[in-house]
């Protein structure tokens, strides 16, 4: 396995992946596609993309939005992605691999082996639990435990079954006009309604925190995030097992 490291400073999420991946041509599965923008962009970029979320809320809005070319969704999880076996050459989680509840992590890793063409790869997007804006976000809704299992899941059913993994750092500049519109956003978010109410993102504590952080910069923040990026010659499961006995 070659392993290498990356840190790319301050860029975005679509600029990091226009430097590693060349998408044109191929078939992608944007998992947790939220409001599909990923989904989207990527076939700007030549790709053929079906986005999946099994949010009920956002699938609906998915399903009634305007068609973009190349672009299909389906309101499903990632342990049971409805394409047949080996036809997909990479998968994308965008933010949402750490939402997935690590009892399903054995599930989804061999979903993606099932789907995955021979070289297929992963990529894999996840903020990291640090910086200012955690700081502010751990007070009503603290990732740190779910983003630890979340790499924890990579590490060992995922990272030792490639033979070329990258991991990629860097950090988001983000702008907040106010804290109004950084309430806003979380305020209206459907994805995590079960982890935290809107009572809880308006707390005082909350505000205070986002005031006292935000105000000497004027409200410009970085967020720090962490991609793994999988590829090249997978090793089968029958073959990692006779490797570890």
């Amino acid at each position: 396995m070659t392993q290498t490291n990356h840190d790319l400073g301050n860029t975005r999420d679509i600029d990091v992946i226009d430097q590693f991946l060349d998408v044109k041509d191929l078939y992608l599965i944007d998992i947790g596609c939220g409001n599909m923008g990923l989904s989207k962009a990527l076939a700007k970029r030549g790709a053929r993309v079906l986005g999946i979320d099994p949010d009920p809320i956002q699938a609906e809005k998915n399903r009634t939005a305007a068609a973009v070319e190349n672009v299909d969704f389906k309101e499903c999880g990632a342990d049971s992605i409805p394409v047949e076996d080996g036809s997909v050459d990479g998968v994308i989680f965008p933010y949402s691999l750490h939402h997935i509840p690590s009892s399903v992590y054995p599930a989804v890793f061999r979903e993606l082996d099932r789907i995955l063409k021979d070289q297929g790869f992963v990529y894999v997007m996840e903020p990291v639990a640090a910086g200012d804006l955690n700081e502010v976000m751990r007070l009503f809704h603290d990732e740190a435990e779910v983003r630890q299992a979340a790499q924890r899941a990579l590490d060992t059913l995922a990272i030792p079954r490639y033979s070329d993994v990258s991991h990629i750092h860097y950090r988001i500049p983000l702008q907040y006009a106010s804290w109004d519109e950084y309430e806003a956003k979380y305020v209206g978010s459907s994805y995590n309604t079960a982890s935290y109410t809107s009572e809880q993102v308006q707390d005082a504590a909350v505000k205070a925190r986002f005031l006292a952080l935000g105000e000497p910069t004027g409200f410009r923040f970085e967020s720090p995030m962490k991609v793994t990026y999988l590829r090249g010659q997978r090793i089968s499961q029958l073959e990692q097992q006779e490797e570890s006995a």
